[in-house]
């Protein structure tokens, strides 16, 4: 595998994982990384020269994907929220049909019960933000109401989208609303990041924790409990889905979102088919 090809799936990656209902880890396993990069990470020190060079030009691709494409989704929220979020949820819808497909090529069964709970649950968290902790970004970031904790535990969360494929962060950041905090971190890392030290600290820690924990768990899991592990992440993704929908006080964005969400949900599926 070249070091250019590498790359590439890098800047794919990255441009992913900050977009909702597009999981960074589904675009390495469709491009044959996946594998190598779960083994190059619990393996590191093995080879370490080895693994680490090839993890190293990957998460280049990574950040310069994330950062240019933080760019573009946020010029898209400022200027056409309601499209934006019709497009988001095209997306997600337009993963799952990738979720039963996973379980099914496992000789393994859904488990309706589990993803009907997390479903509930995901729905649940996402109300349970804007009522009681008002994680709302687009209330002043600098008034306490992102705690270390708060950030720590979103990096972890943002770190679900980095090691499980079809399962992306960045919806998971929305449903506890840090997604356009994080958002604007990542389109101007230096300026946002630098002001906000403090801030994107703790949100990397967790980020990091997050990963190493998680891709022992997730294989633990996928080994011993693949249908269930599955079931309770789709039950998880399709409850999101209620904290994108946007107003509908202007009917003429509605209906160029509904039209944008059919062709996102075509593009999704057609992506992770």
């Amino acid at each position: 595998m070249s070091f250019i090809y590498l790359f590439f799936v890098g800047v794919l990656a990255g441009s992913a994982m900050i977009t909702p209902g597009v999981s960074g880890a589904v675009v390495t396993v469709i491009l044959g990384v996946y594998d190598k990069m779960i083994n190059a990470l619990t393996n590191l020190f093995k080879d370490f020269k080895k693994n680490f060079t090839f993890l190293a030009i990957l998460g280049i691709g990574i950040l310069i994907g994330a950062v240019w494409f933080s760019n573009v989704i946020m010029f898209l929220y400022e200027r056409h929220e309601v499209a934006t979020k019709f497009a988001f949820i095209g997306l997600i819808l337009g993963g799952v049909p990738f979720l039963f497909k996973e379980v099914k090529t496992k000789n393994k069964k859904i488990n309706f019960v589990a993803m009907i709970i997390t479903f509930i649950f995901s729905f649940s968290l996402w109300i349970f933000s804007k009522t009681v902790f008002e994680l709302d970004l687009d209330a002043d970031t600098s008034s306490g109401i992102l705690s270390f904790v708060n950030l720590f535990l979103a990096g972890i969360i943002y770190s679900v989208g980095k090691v499980i494929p079809g399962i992306s962060g960045s919806f998971l950041l929305i449903i506890i609303g840090m997604y356009e905090y994080v958002l604007s971190v990542m389109a101007h890392p230096i300026t946002v990041g630098l002001m906000e030290l403090n801030k994107l600290i703790p949100f990397i820690i967790g980020l990091v924790a997050g990963i190493i924990v998680l891709l022992k768990l997730i294989n633990y899991l996928l080994e011993k409990h693949y249908g269930l592990t599955y079931s309770i992440i789709i039950g998880f993704v399709l409850g999101s889905i209620p904290a994108l929908i946007p107003s509908f006080a202007i009917a003429s964005n509605v209906f160029v979102g509904l039209i944008i969400m059919v062709v996102s949900f075509v593009l999704s599926y057609k992506l992770t088919k």
